[in-house]
């Protein structure tokens, strides 16, 4: 009986080899001969997922921000459940951070997504910016930690949730350039909740 083949299963690994080629040279590197390299199949199965390198581009941003949209849910699940904003807005500031070669690798494939938008004058159309996400789930948590005055009332808890996302979003780049290491910004991300969560 001929095997029956997981289409979603195999697109994904399609995806996964990608993010690999994309890791090493970025954008401009996929073609679908160097995908179907990196896969180890070959040119014409990858075709016939993927007819052009822009779907197979389209396709890997999604499968992109579904694991960032996975990671962030665990641990933000995770932290809910103890009741504290603080840890909550920890949470969501440490799924943002690349902290193992997966999370790294992720975190690469992103970055240079967002420099070929820049190169092309902004987004794909298809493209869902993970960065509104996060500020708005901070600002939610900033705004119940600020009605149970752990958070001072006078401050913007929009303005506050953003500075944090474009302190992480920054702490991204410099743990992949290497001007810090994971535990740095972790402790950098700690230092400015407890600013925040002063008593």
């Amino acid at each position: 009986m001929p095997k029956r083949v997981d289409h979603q299963q195999r697109r994904g690994e399609i995806a996964e080899a990608l993010f690999r080629v994309v890791a090493r040279g970025g954008v401009p590197a996929v073609t679908l001969r160097a995908v179907a390299a990196e896969a180890g199949i070959s040119m014409n199965l990858v075709q016939y997922y993927f007819p052009a390198k822009e779907a197979m581009l389209r396709f890997a941003w999604r499968r992109v921000v579904e694991l960032s949209v996975e990671r962030a849910a665990a641990e933000v699940g995770r932290a809910l459940e103890t009741g504290d904003e603080r840890a909550v807005v920890r949470a969501y500031l440490a799924a943002v951070l690349p902290s193992d070669d997966r999370t790294r690798l992720l975190a690469a494939v992103q970055i240079a997504y967002f420099a070929a938008d820049v190169t092309r004058g902004g987004p794909h159309p298809d493209e869902e910016a993970l960065l509104p996400h996060l500020v708005r789930g901070l600002t939610e948590q900033i705004a119940v930690a600020q009605r149970g005055k752990r958070v001072s009332a006078a401050l913007d808890a929009g303005m506050e949730a953003g500075a944090l996302a474009t302190m992480a979003a920054g702490l991204v780049t410099g743990i992949l350039g290497g001007a810090y290491t994971a535990e740095a910004a972790f402790a950098l991300v700690d230092y400015r909740i407890a600013q925040l969560f002063r008593p």
